[in-house]
């Protein structure tokens, strides 16, 4: 083995490992520019309005179950179609929300409010409709909202 040759292997490495990352930039900087070529609808046009997506399961909103986003200076309820444990879909998405806003997601057996970070999936162009998801702080918050909304859920469809 001659000198030198461990220093020539590395920068022969380093130069691999430099022309992969230039690659994938470059990839990346492609998928992007396609990206926003597509139409907005894109693979998932169906030829059904973005109502009918649905990414987790939603149901229609039971009584005393309330969505509010924050403005940073105060609550305002959300019009809400439809709400699941995962999100939900607002009839009308306020105009002062441009991306992830605090919110509180309330049920009437709940005795604590769930606080989430709700951030906007997709828009309605057509209607103003909006698809939001919420981003729980941990498994506890999550588990205290999906209980209250089961049971408002529940007490909804309960047949008497």
């Amino acid at each position: 083995m001659t000198p030198g040759t461990d220093d020539e292997e590395m920068d022969e490495l380093d130069d691999e490992v430099e022309d992969a990352l230039r690659r994938q930039d470059e990839a990346m900087q492609m998928l992007e520019r396609l990206r926003s070529e597509e139409p907005i609808l894109g693979a998932h046009d169906s030829g059904v309005d973005s109502a009918g997506r649905r990414d987790f399961r939603r149901w229609p909103t039971p009584d005393g179950v309330t969505l509010e986003f924050h403005d940073g200076t105060r609550y305002h309820q959300a019009d809400v179609d439809d709400i699941g444990v995962g999100g939900a879909r607002l009839h009308t998405l306020p105009a002062w929300m441009k991306g992830p806003v605090p919110a509180r997601l309330k049920a009437p057996g709940m005795t604590v409010a769930a606080l989430v970070l709700a951030d906007v999936m997709w828009r309605d162009g057509a209607d103003g409709g909006a698809g939001v998801r919420f981003e729980f702080y941990d498994n506890e918050d999550r588990e205290n909202w999906a209980g209250g909304l089961i049971d408002a859920l529940l007490a909804r469809f309960a047949v008497g």
